[in-house]
């Protein structure tokens, strides 16, 4: 199991009825991903609308990447919800579809203390049948995971990493100085995806890899192999225009469009997220248009 690198948290495929999993395009955007040479898939994320899709649909989403897959990829299965019982169903789904380790999202909607969070954690981690990622996000989640509440959870075996989406490059430098070596640390926030692998974190979960798979590894590998002038290119040319772009709009709802552009169609996003005004499509449809005409990048060949 590869822990590092890009990482897509995947867009879920919804039918055009609106309804349920489109499974087919489910199985066409995967192997997409896979053929774009990403380092790990992470359905059933935020952009993946987790909150929105059914226990069933879930499982649905993680048993069909998992396939795909087929080792051949890591598979990190999102894993998250409010109810400790919720997330260790989910987990053993994940755990018999073949995914590699499970994510789980800070308790949202209930606010908590350190301790609360410490509780919750631990007690899914006891019985996790998965190596375990904990996900910090608090700008949704209203719970921020402590740096201290990181290091003492980063003692237990099955607790082997964190996703961080604060945007909070200092937070990522000391959950890294306070963990041990082995302790794997990734950035969900694209804007801040350069800086935070000069600090030394492991891998980017980048939204926009849905969008441009091969162009978001190649940035992770170029910075590993100390290419800056690339890293540069595509940060300045990709990365900071469709973030740039899609900062006002829901991101799940702007990612579906954008690989709509790509030739993919993942179908609209589930309520409570709002359709796209035109307004929206118009400027995320300029933004790709520059990208694609600056670099030679596609989803679809």
């Amino acid at each position: 199991m590869e822990l590092s690198g890009t990482v897509v948290p995947m867009a879920t495929p919804i039918d055009a009825d609106g309804q349920g999993i489109d499974e087919e395009m489910l199985e066409t955007f995967t192997r997409t991903l896979i053929d774009g040479g990403v380092h790990g898939l992470f359905p059933g994320s935020s952009i993946g609308e987790f909150s929105s899709i059914s226990a069933s649909e879930h499982d649905t989403v993680v048993r069909i990447v998992a396939s795909v897959a087929d080792g051949e990829t890591t598979v990190l299965a999102g894993c998250c919800g409010t109810s400790m019982q919720e997330v260790q169903a989910k987990m053993e789904t994940a755990a018999d579809a073949g995914a590699d380790a499970a994510v789980v999202v800070a308790p949202y909607y209930l606010n908590t203390t350190p301790h609360g969070l410490s509780r919750f954690f631990t007690s899914i981690a006891d019985v996790s049948p998965l190596p375990m990622l904990l996900y910090n996000i608090p700008a949704l989640t209203g719970n921020e995971l402590p740096v201290e509440t990181v290091a003492t959870l980063a003692e237990r075996d099955t607790i082997v990493g964190l996703k961080d989406t604060s945007g909070d490059l200092i937070y990522q430098h000391n959950v890294i100085e306070a963990t041990p070596e082995s302790f794997v640390v990734f950035n969900g926030m694209t804007a801040t995806a350069v800086p935070s692998l000069d600090l030394g974190i492991d891998g980017l979960i980048a939204g926009p890899a849905n969008v441009f798979p091969a162009a978001l590894t190649e940035l992770y590998e170029a910075h590993r192999s100390g290419d800056d002038r690339t890293v540069t290119r595509l940060s300045r040319e990709l990365v900071m225009p469709l973030v740039s772009a899609y900062q006002d709009i829901p991101t799940a709802a702007a990612i579906k469009h954008l690989v709509k552009l790509e030739g993919l169609d993942l179908g609209e996003p589930l309520p409570p997220l709002a359709l796209l005004s035109q307004k929206e499509r118009k400027q995320l449809d300029a933004c790709h248009k520059r990208i694609t005409e600056t670099l030679d990048v596609s989803i679809v060949e």
